[in-house]
Order: structure tokens, then C-alpha cells, then sequence
């Protein structure tokens, strides 16, 4: 089994302002500085279809729930790797993404979409959240998947203002 995640803001900004702003090595930094989790671009690069890999290190959440803290890496940092596709003739981004904890028995990740709408862009955010841990999987689930949408609803703040 695993729990879905899903969250969808709504921008005044274009889908190519938005996607500059979230594929930029910039954006890593910014997060860094309003969130305190000493992210660090690992990678980034832009492919000839203007596609665009990131790949970033953070440090995770405060707050875990105590039957979680042995199954985190040690240096409680975790691996994202956003990989975005190249825009589509209607204008809309897709991309993918992945959580990696190394260590821990939980997979995360899933899908991101950028779209145009009348007053700007789209920003849908959806994935699954696997925690292979008997008993306690399931609680574990929900927990990541929550922590997910909280994060993304800061960051979707964050992009406002940075837009």
C-alpha cells in the first residue's frame, strides 16, 4: 500500500517565468535561506530540448516522530532529483520527481505539471509516499505524505514572492 500526495497552487506568474524561477541554481539558495535546511544544488543541467535535471540535498524536517528516528541516515539529510521535460506545444512543463532517504525503508516520489491558465500558471504537485515497515508503515505514510504538502505549500509561498 502506499498514500497519495497531491497539492495545486495557482500563480499569477507564466508557466516560463514559474519554471525559470524553479529551475534556476538560484531558487536552491533561496530556499536555503527562508527555510534553514541547508539545501545544496548537487547538480544542474539543462539538456538541448530545454529540458532541465536538479539535484539537491537537504536536511530533513524537525519534528519526526520518535518511531520514525531509526530509520533516518544518520546526517538526517535527504536526495531530491527533479528532472523536467521539455515544454510541450500547448506550453505546459511536466516533470518528474523523487525523495531519496538513504538508509530508510520509504520511497517517494511522482509527477509535476505546469500549465497555463487565463490569469497565469498551474503548479500541480502529485506522488506517493511507500514506507516498507510492518506495524508501523502505514502512520509512517501519512506522516511523510503530510510533511510533503506542507513543504510544498511553503515553497509554492516562497515562489510567490520570488516571482
Amino acid at each position: 500500500m502506499s498514500t497519495s500526495v497531491k497539492s495545486v497552487f495557482e500563480s499569477t506568474g507564466s508557466v516560463d517565468e514559474v519554471f525559470g524561477v524553479l529551475t534556476s541554481k538560484e531558487w536552491v539558495d533561496i530556499k536555503a535561506a527562508r527555510f534553514g535546511d541547508g539545501a545544496l544544488l548537487k547538480a544542474h543541467s539543462q539538456r538541448p530540448d530545454g529540458g532541465v535535471q536538479l539535484l539537491v540535498s537537504r536536511q530533513l524536517p524537525d519534528g519526526v516522530p520518535g518511531f520514525l528516528q531509526r530509520f533516518l541516515p544518520s546526517d538526517g539529510r535527504v536526495v531530491e532529483h527533479f528532472d523536467w521535460s521539455p515544454a510541450a506545444g500547448d506550453g505546459t512543463r511536466r516533470g518528474t520527481w523523487t525523495a531519496d532517504i538513504p538508509g530508510a525503508p520509504a520511497k517517494l516520489g511522482g509527477t509535476m505539471r505546469l500549465e497555463p491558465t487565463g490569469s497565469g500558471s498551474r503548479y500541480t504537485i502529485e506522488g506517493d509516499v511507500k514506507v516498507s515497515v510492518p506495524l508501523v508503515g502505514g502512520k509512517a505514510e501519512g506522516f511523510i505524505a503530510e510533511m510533503v504538502k506542507k513543504l510544498a505549500a511553503k515553497e509554492h509561498e516562497l515562489l510567490v514572492t520570488t516571482l
